[in-house]
């Protein structure tokens, strides 16, 4: 169904244009004056799917570039009643890593690299020391792709050698020092992926940042800051205009709550506080709104954050894969989705760009009745209103 851009819509893009600061009209491109999917279906579509089916929801749909639809429904947190809003920000889960994806990919083209490169030249030189030989020819496809042997291995240990293999520095040193990896294996989702990513990520920033102000430590460091996350929030999210991310909350008396289950009367930050804080926006962390995620879409997709080969790494899916920094590939569809629990609290989302120059963003700060998952609903309402 084509319909009219109209003056709905006018104020929906000046709505996400006004999210956070920075030259956000800049990286934006002439949009199309004619939508493809009729996005109203799209947003009763979900409406349906999940009223009453969650403590609280929120989702965002952009088309072309432009903020065409947002909805939420139910509440952010019991304790004080309060309403779950698309600017509800909440612990997104593994989404982050289709952040993190980008932020990888955009500082190995700065160092003049491609995905192929191993990464065995930016690991801190005590890793080196005690890794197992495969990590040799580990390449940034390979952990970014999930096709690096580590879930195979971490899989089929027991919980007590995997709590080991932690995301912090020490249990990625410890992982390195015992999975047998490799590259090209097969596919297998692993969390552990993106912790190496982020030093990964740290190591490349050091060798290509032209600002000595910034401060970017040789090598990642035990116990240290997030860098992933300072790099994240320099070059990709102020320049796209999203406000400050972290993987604390901002507000924790009255910031969004995960709930376990649509009837919790209690809930929980999720956040990466104390000791976690250190692998903040490697595996998750971020904590994001459905606006916030809608407008990053959009920004990964047409604008200048990233370059037109960094969109191509991503896009690219190889045989038994599913490309980098997505989890959810059909139909023309690249999303990735996040679910997320600590016995006290849950949260379910999903962000991605669909078919018909699409991008779509869902937010659920607990689990959904009947176990829908969020990135399936998204393509489903967006297949509903392009029919």
């Amino acid at each position: 169904m084509r319909i009219k851009r109209g003056s709905l819509v006018a104020g929906a893009v000046a709505a996400l244009l006004a999210v956070g600061a920075g030259s956000a009209q800049a990286d934006l491109g002439a949009p199309s004056t004619l939508a493809e999917v009729d996005t109203a279906k799209a947003a009763q579509y979900l409406h349906s799917s999940l009223n009453g089916k969650a403590m609280g929801y929120a989702f965002a749909i952009a088309e072309d570039g432009l903020l065409a639809q947002k909805g939420s429904d139910g509440t952010a947190r019991v304790d004080k009643g309060t309403s779950f809003t698309p600017n509800s920000r909440i612990e997104i889960a593994s989404a982050t890593k289709n952040v993190v994806a980008a932020a990888l990919l955009k500082v190995t083209e700065a160092a003049g690299l491609t995905p192929d490169a191993l990464i065995w030249p930016y690991l801190p030189p005590d890793m080196r020391s005690t890794a197992t030989a495969g990590w040799q020819s580990v390449k940034i496809k390979d952990i970014l792709g999930h096709t690096s042997g580590l879930g195979q291995f971490i899989g089929s240990q027991p919980k007590s050698e995997q709590d080991k293999m932690n995301a912090r520095y020490d249990g990625i040193k410890y992982a390195m020092s015992v999975a047998p990896v490799g590259t090209g294996q097969a596919y297998d989702y692993e969390n552990e992926n993106y912790a190496v990513a982020r030093v990964v990520l740290t190591r490349l920033w050091y060798l290509t940042e032209t600002d000595p102000s910034v401060g970017v430590p040789q090598w990642i460091q035990p116990g240290g800051a997030p860098w992933s996350l300072a790099y994240i929030n320099r070059y990709l999210f102020k320049p796209a205009g999203i406000a400050a991310v972290d993987c604390l909350s901002a507000d924790p008396q009255n910031d969004a709550l995960g709930h376990m289950t649509r009837t919790s009367q209690t809930g929980n930050l999720l956040e990466m506080s104390g000791v976690a804080y250190e692998a903040c926006a490697s595996y998750r962390g971020l904590r994001m709104s459905a606006i916030d995620l809608v407008r990053w879409q959009v920004y990964l997709r047409h604008g200048t954050i990233v370059s037109q080969q960094v969109r191509l790494w991503m896009d690219t899916v190889e045989t038994g894969a599913k490309g980098l920094g997505w989890t959810y590939v059909a139909n023309g569809t690249r999303a990735h989705g996040g679910d997320y629990n600590n016995t006290l609290g849950r949260v379910v989302t999903c962000h991605g760009k669909f078919t018909d120059n699409v991008e779509a963003s869902l937010v659920v700060n607990s689990g959904i009745d009947g176990g829908a998952n969020p990135c399936s609903l998204l393509a489903a309402a967006i297949q509903y209103a392009s029919s």
